[in-house]
């Protein structure tokens, strides 16, 4: 956490912008676990605001499959959260609120998910 954090400061000042994966590793579609703090983190010390990304691409790739279905996969690119003020657990809430909901909404639009 304190290399993400540290190393994320340093990008930002340098200009560059820093993804963030908060559930650590692909999970099964329809699974969600708790979100790991160090973006969160990151966002919180540097003042910065976390850009959440929803996709639906695990419905077609499978976590731990060479196999890949045939669909639509669609990514949505979130509303700024502006980390500000904030802990960084209340940032994480407002991202997993947002990107669950959105993959939800997304799986039910034609070809979101296999028949």
């Amino acid at each position: 956490m304190n290399q993400v954090v540290k190393q994320g400061r340093e990008r930002l000042a340098a200009g560059m912008g820093v993804v963030v994966y908060p559930e650590g590793t692909r999970m099964a579609p329809g699974q969600t676990r708790r979100y790991g703090i160090s973006g969160a983190l990151l966002a919180v010390e540097a003042g910065v605001p976390v850009v959440p990304i929803a996709h639906n691409a695990g419905y077609f790739w499978r976590r731990r499959s060479l196999l890949k279905r045939p669909g639509t996969i669609y990514v949505v690119i979130g509303p700024p959260i502006d980390a500000r003020g904030l802990d960084p657990r209340q940032v994480n809430e407002r991202a997993q609120q947002w990107i669950e909901a959105t993959i939800a909404e997304i799986i039910q639009r034609p070809g979101g998910k296999p028949s």
